[in-house]
């Protein structure tokens, strides 16, 4: 099993622990990266991004190959740089169309939900306020990660 790259952008460091521990399955291999602004999400993908020789030359390592990444999992209300602009970034870009982007939230607010959906969201989870959900919720995208589903092939 070929082991997910997994960008989760989440600032609440104790959804960010629970999330990462139930991501280390045997069932799912996963390799997740956790960010924690806005920001620094914008900037992780433009350093990615191997039509960007400018960082490209400030990533070690990178030798100019695009990062493989499976899923992002993407909290909306983040400091700096807001999770509905970074949700439209990465649409926008050619190279990061086609990543599933699905985002957990706590707004259950339907204009919230439309607008995501609306630019390019591939799903949307309300984060419950029960912990045994919010665990039932993670372990269902856990399951949408796992190698049977077949996610985009990105070029």
């Amino acid at each position: 099993m070929k082991e997910k790259k997994i960008i989760l952008v989440e600032d609440d460091p104790d959804h960010a622990d629970l999330i990462l521990d139930i991501f280390k399955t045997e069932d799912v291999k996963s390799d997740v990266v956790l960010i924690r602004d806005g920001m620094e999400a914008i900037d992780y993908f433009q350093e990615a991004d191997p039509s960007n020789q400018i960082a490209q030359s400030n990533v070690e390592g990178n030798n100019g190959k695009h990062l493989q990444i499976d899923l992002v999992i993407l909290d909306l209300n983040l400091p700096k740089v807001d999770g509905m602009s970074i949700l439209k970034f990465l649409k926008k870009n050619s190279r990061y169309c086609s990543i599933p982007v699905v985002i957990l939230s706590t707004s259950s607010d339907q204009r919230t939900i439309d607008e995501a959906y609306k630019n390019g969201a591939n799903g949307y989870v309300i984060k419950p306020l029960s912990y045994d959900e919010f665990v039932d919720k993670i372990k269902m995208l856990r399951e949408y990660c796992s190698d049977k589903n077949t996610l985009p092939l990105q070029i």
